[in-house]
């Protein structure tokens, strides 16, 4: 493969083809419904800002967890 030759770690260059693929797969199915600019990056916005609100929830609820592990943790090393 031409990442080897690049001197690329293995996953880096799993994560440049991943994002090369789903360049690909856009490009493709917006030539195929006829697709303007404007709704691809207004499709790529909301999927980002999608994801961001679940990595923002997911770290939410991390924080939560360990807070309560903390406090639980205290309240039994009182006893």
């Amino acid at each position: 493969m031409i990442f080897s030759l690049l001197k690329i770690r293995k996953k880096t260059a799993a994560v440049l083809v991943g994002i090369a693929c789903g360049i690909a797969c856009v490009w493709v199915v917006a030539t195929w419904q006829n697709l303007s600019m404007a709704e691809i990056l207004n499709m790529l916005l909301g999927s980002i800002l999608f994801l961001g609100g679940i990595m923002l929830a997911a770290l939410c609820l991390v924080a939560a967890f360990s807070l309560l592990r903390k406090l639980l943790s205290r309240i039994n090393s009182s006893k």
